[in-house]
């Protein structure tokens, strides 16, 4: 098991995923409105069928033109804040944040794999990838109880979106276990690396929960591509194509409320 894990599947998952990931990409790129059934045939560049296809956001409330400037900095803060989400589901953005905050984390602490940064310094990036997880594991365990118990969500949640669920929860899970066990150093970790790189197997001291983990990843790469977890860089094109900042921002809900809250006054 542990050498299939660790040795056999990375060279299908990884692939898998990239690919995959590409498809799905390609397919958006050209078909970026999935819910427009009328869609011009696709002809030329993807940049000509872009320019087909393109419709702007309209606002039933137009206010003041804003600055680039001014457009990406509300861009930034709501990419960094999720204020679109905060005024529109709060219970949902109070673990969806917590949980990306808890990914944020555990990613960065990983720097410590690749630098040398010093024992000290390695046992405190540990730390910080166990809180990390912890935060992770919580909202992940939050955002699976409201999608059973809220009616509205779990109308619309399928067997996908249980299992995309599922797995994240293993993988934050194992990753808290691996931390508080020490984790592995980051020669161990380059070297097997490398190891997958050039074809070579190259044994790693870490905990049976190690493998764990990594089975708990490559599901995880093998399923985004599937699932609603494949969300981070769509957002970013869909603001380029809407023309707006309002699907970081929330400033169409905000708009329509302000709207009528002069109408009553």
């Amino acid at each position: 098991m542990e050498y299939f894990v660790l040795y056999q599947l990375p060279y299908f998952a990884i692939p898998f995923y990239f690919v995959m990931l590409s498809i799905r990409v390609w397919v958006w790129l050209r078909f970026y409105n999935p819910a427009l059934k009328l869609l011009p045939g696709a002809w030329g560049s993807v940049f000509q069928t872009w320019q087909r296809q393109y419709r702007p956001t309209i606002h039933l409330f137009p206010g003041r033109p804003r600055t680039t400037v001014l457009e990406w900095g509300r861009s930034v803060k709501g990419f960094l804040f999720f204020t679109g989400l905060w005024k529109r589901d709060k219970v949902l953005w109070i673990g969806s944040w917590l949980l990306h905050f808890g990914l944020a984390i555990y990613a960065l602490a990983h720097v410590r794999l690749f630098l040398p940064l010093g024992v000290e310094i390695d046992h405190i990036l540990v730390s910080v990838t166990a809180a990390g997880c912890v935060l992770m594991t919580i909202s992940g365990i939050y955002l699976l109880l409201r999608r059973v118990l809220v009616q509205r969500v779990r109308e619309i949640t399928d067997f996908r979106d249980y299992l995309s669920d599922l797995v994240l929860l293993a993988f934050s899970a194992t990753a808290l276990i691996v931390a508080l066990d020490g984790g592995v150093s980051g020669d161990e970790a380059i070297a097997y690396i490398i190891g997958l790189l050039t074809f070579s197997q190259v044994g790693v001291e870490a905990s049976g929960w190690w493998m764990w983990h990594m089975l708990a990843l490559q599901m995880l790469l093998m399923m985004m591509p599937f699932s609603h977890l494949l969300h981070f860089g769509g957002i970013f094109l869909s603001r380029q194509f809407l023309g707006t900042s309002d699907s970081f921002a929330g400033e169409f809900g905000e708009t329509i409320k302000n709207a009528k809250l002069k109408k009553e006054a």
